[in-house]
Formats: structure tokens, sequence, C-alpha cells
């Protein structure tokens, strides 16, 4: 068991490190951006990362609290599905209803790296390839498609 201090350490210097491993990447646009609180810069929609003592994601959280709202916001992930999966691959969990960390009522777009582990530093290497391949390609569909969720956004 950890305690606090060193849970909070840990993650710490993992998010750093990760930080400055992305450095050598820029967005499709051509800017540094901060891959680990991924700029979507349409309200409500957030790319997460989490890592704890097994696995590693990278959520797609679509967190409007209209649930009107939110499934249209859905709705256009799915008809972007075939175009979403030919970028990002076809391992993503599609849950129309989920719950976010706060325990809010979201729309969930993820993606999960198994038998990986916060703590364990060797592991260290393979969450930072999942989550650099996924954030990337992320960011290569969402350039193509956000001005689509800026016109719902309104």
């Amino acid at each position: 068991m950890y305690s606090k201090e060193e849970v909070k350490e840990t993650k710490t210097l993992f998010y750093t490190s990760f930080g400055k491993y992305m450095n050598k990447n820029k967005s499709l646009e051509g800017k540094r951006i901060k891959w680990m609180n991924y700029p979507t810069r349409v309200k409500h929609i957030y790319a997460r990362l989490h890592v704890d003592k097994k696995t590693a994601s990278l959520y797609i959280d679509l967190q409007h609290r209209d649930d009107e709202i939110r499934d249209l916001f859905y709705e256009q992930f799915m008809e972007l599905k075939t175009v979403f999966t030919s970028i990002m691959g076809d391992n993503w969990i599609w849950e129309k209803n989920a719950l976010n960390d706060s325990g809010l009522k979201c729309s969930r777009i993820s993606i999960v790296l198994v038998n990986v582990n916060l703590f364990e530093k060797e592991t260290w290497p393979d969450i930072f390839n999942f989550f650099e391949e996924n954030l990337v390609n992320f960011d290569q569909f969402w350039n193509e498609f956000k001005d689509l969720f800026k016109q719902l956004e309104d």
C-alpha cells in the first residue's frame, strides 16, 4: 500500500516525465500543446488521461449537463465512427451513458491498456507510447472534424 504522499509524488513524476516525453510532438497545426490537457476548444468535450495500478486509459468525455445536447455530440461521433476508427483504430469502447470520475453523467469513448502500473517505472515506456500514439491520432481526427462539434456547441 502506498501513502498519499507517495501516490502524489509518483503521479507528479509520471505526468512531468510524460510531458517532457511529449515535447517532441506538435499538434497537426504545428503548435506546441499540453498533451495531458488536450485543448479541444469545444465546451464539454474533454480528452483525459488516467493511469493506475492496473491500466492506462484515454477517455474522450462528452460532459454536457443537458442530456439532449450530450446525445447530439455523441451521435455526431457515431456518424464519424468509420473515420474515427480508420484513424484511431477499432479498440475503442463507446458508451452513450457513463459516469465520469466525479460521478456526473457523460458519454465516453475510451481505450485501455492493461497490465501496466503507475508504480512500476519499467511499464512507463509502454504507457507513454500508448498515450502518445492515441493522442497524436486523436489530434489528427480532431483537427479534421472539430468544426462540426463547434457548430453543435452554439
